[in-house]
């Protein structure tokens, strides 16, 4: 198991203002809306709540949606590529953590089906970017 480094902090005041340039699509923005506001969520979640098919993948569009953000904020979104490929155990950044990240049970095991211990991946939205209360 790869030890977990501290997540670069987004800046509330910087990612909205990013959020606001990003020129980002009607789905894209539910998109970001919903995660910001539910917390945790899996793929199957996103298809249901906002009524996506399956392609593109809910997750491809979030990513898109990240790079899109990430231009206008370039040096936030290059520490957390740096930060995703470094905590990665499959050794690949994934742009989706801009906004949320892959779950961790209480013994340091991803919540997903390649460890056995849950049906679909499972994200949860950075603490500073959760607006759901």
């Amino acid at each position: 198991m790869k030890k977990i480094s501290r997540r670069p902090v987004a800046n509330l005041e910087l990612f909205e203002g990013a959020l606001g340039l990003a020129d980002l699509s009607t789905i894209q923005q539910e998109l970001i809306d919903y995660i910001r506001f539910i917390g945790t969520f899996t793929q199957p979640i996103l298809n249901r709540e906002l009524g996506l098919t399956n392609k593109p993948p809910a997750l491809s569009i979030l990513c898109d949606a990240c790079r899109k953000i990430g231009m206008h904020m370039p040096e936030h979104f290059s520490q957390v590529r740096s930060w995703s490929l470094n905590t990665s155990q499959d050794g690949v950044q994934w742009d989706g953590d801009l906004v949320c990240s892959i779950t961790w049970n209480i013994d340091g095991t991803r919540l997903c089906p390649e460890e056995g211990t849950a049906q679909f991946h499972n994200f949860a939205v950075h603490p500073e970017l959760f607006n759901g209360l």
